[in-house]
């Protein structure tokens, strides 16, 4: 059964639930099946090649959810565009990945424009298009096919590729992680087992962008009988004044989403909050567990083992015990270890590379064999992230294998180092990383975010940490007035090294 006929079936059982809400517009379950099914047939007409990609460029809205339903249904290929990345990023995707049609908001016709010309694509908004635009619009497209639910073959083809996600490439070429229907489903499947039950009739909000992480929360909803909640922006009050609807429990979203969430004047209504995709900062996780009460969950995960890794539930969030600060345990369909440099598990209590195996993993690199054999072996996907595993199932993580620390010899976890200054008081956010040294191959310094308030000390933070970690204590402090991310929302590494050389404060 593909995610496809789940969500059909879905439709059939509670076809006048909710399915999609983006504060403008909603749609029923049976509708966006009824629409889903016209944007298959179209994409038929269209004379779109099963298997080619089709792909998204628009901020969250009800007609995204439409389209990614109609891809499916239609056995073609989900490529989701980053909105906030540049157009010659989005040029390598679309050659990369075979694309034939792309679906955009009005906000992007005249890029979409472009690039349809020089990629020979249909392109199709969600939104009028404009005068002398080339774009179909795509409330026609969906009023001229079929409604009729086609029987495709090979609908159990389970391997087949339904969606291309491409890595943030922040070395070399970015990589096109390819999933298979079986990785979508069993994805959905996992998130229901670990976070379920989510009624029918529910509404799960999901502020972050559908082309990331919210993404593949959308399929276990519907699955369910439920719907989603997309709003347009980031509005904290939109958030607070959503969750006081009775069908709304569930919240899911970033650490960054916390702070303003935390200093709303509004009520939070939620029963579970579920946070992901990057660390939390410790003092915005216990000012979410003092402002919130005890709804915290975490999720962890990555694109080639597509967010469901471990968890952390609501109670392992409470008292002042190390598990609070984990990633949490594996999901129940998942096996986490950890391996040695020479791919040996380790015993628990010693560091080196989480490795996950399940049915959810990526089928492989798009056209990068070799890169594919190098994370992919043996049903074990190596995920280049390193932590440790204790005697309960707890993974600690410990950063990237590629950014950690080499000191005098000794191997420094960045992530340790920011849990220690980040109990400094005043710190609201801190990301470490190591800049080259003659004497020591590399040292480690440290960008800091500030709460408002007196002028801050690096000589103070410096001594304060020092007990904790030795020599793992930064030797380079910079204040900053926020901490440099990519477009993926992750800490840019690159700008990071460039803010610390400009602002640093030596010890």
């Amino acid at each position: 059964m593909d995610p496809a006929y789940l969500i059909r079936r879905a439709a059939r059982t509670w076809p006048d639930v909710v399915g999609a809400d983006d504060g403008s517009r909603a749609l029923t379950l049976a509708a966006l099946a009824d629409r889903a099914e016209r944007f298959a047939n179209a994409l038929d007409a269209l004379d779109v090649p099963r298997g080619a990609g089709v792909a998204i460029l628009s901020a969250n809205r009800v007609e995204y959810v439409e389209a990614d339903m109609g891809i499916a249904f239609a056995r073609r290929v989900r490529v989701a565009l980053n909105a906030r990345l540049h157009a010659d990023d989005h040029r390598f995707v679309l050659g990369d990945a075979g694309v034939r049609v792309l679906v955009h908001s009005g906000e992007f016709e005249a890029e979409a424009t472009t690039l349809a010309a020089e990629f020979d694509l249909a392109a199709i908004s969600f939104d009028t298009p404009g005068e002398g635009s080339s774009s179909l619009s795509f409330e026609d497209v969906l009023a001229d096919a079929s409604a009729a639910s086609v029987v495709r073959a090979d609908t159990t083809e389970d391997e087949e590729p339904a969606w291309i996600t491409y890595t943030a490439g922040t070395t070399g070429r970015p990589k096109g992680i390819v999933l298979s229907h079986r990785s979508i489903r069993e994805v959905a499947l996992n998130l229901l087992l670990e976070f379920g039950p989510i009624e029918p009739g529910e509404l799960v909000v999901l502020p972050q962008p559908l082309s990331h992480g919210a993404g593949y929360w959308v399929a276990p909803c519907l699955i369910a009988g439920a719907g989603v909640y997309v709003p347009q922006k980031f509005d904290p009050d939109e958030l607070c004044a959503v969750s006081e609807r009775p069908n709304v429990r569930t919240l899911k979203c970033v650490p960054a989403m916390l702070p303003p969430l935390i200093e709303s004047t509004q009520d939070l209504a939620y029963e579970t909050v579920i946070y992901g995709a990057s660390p939390i900062p410790r003092p915005v996780l216990a000012g979410a567990l003092d402002r919130f009460g005890p709804i915290l969950m975490q999720i962890y995960g990555q694109s080639e083992a597509p967010i469901t890794i471990t968890c952390l539930g609501k109670e392992n969030h409470l008292g002042s015990g190390d598990k609070r600060l984990s990633a949490g345990r594996a999901f129940r369909s998942v096996a986490v270890e950890i391996w040695d440099e020479d791919g040996a598990a380790v015993h628990p209590g010693v560091e080196g590379e989480v490795v996950v195996s399940g049915s959810h993993l990526m089928s492989e690199y798009l056209g990068m064999p070799d890169e594919t054999a190098a994370v992919l072996q043996d049903g074990w996907l190596r995920t280049r992230d390193m932590g440790v595993l204790d005697e309960r199932g707890f993974l600690r993580l410990l950063g990237r294998r590629d950014e950690m620390i080499i000191s005098g010899g000794y191997n420094i976890s960045p992530r340790e180092v920011e849990n220690v200054l980040s109990q400094y008081p005043g710190v609201e956010e801190v990301a470490v990383i190591g800049l080259p040294d003659q004497r020591w191959g590399s040292v480690v310094s440290a960008a800091v975010k500030m709460a408002p308030g007196p002028p801050p000390s690096a000589e103070g933070l410096i001594e304060f940490a020092r007990p904790r970690l030795d020599f793992r204590v930064p030797r380079h402090v910079a204040f900053l007035d926020a901490i440099p991310k990519t477009p993926y929302g992750k800490v840019d590494r690159a700008r990071l090294v460039e803010s610390i050389g400009a602002v640093e404060t030596s010890q």
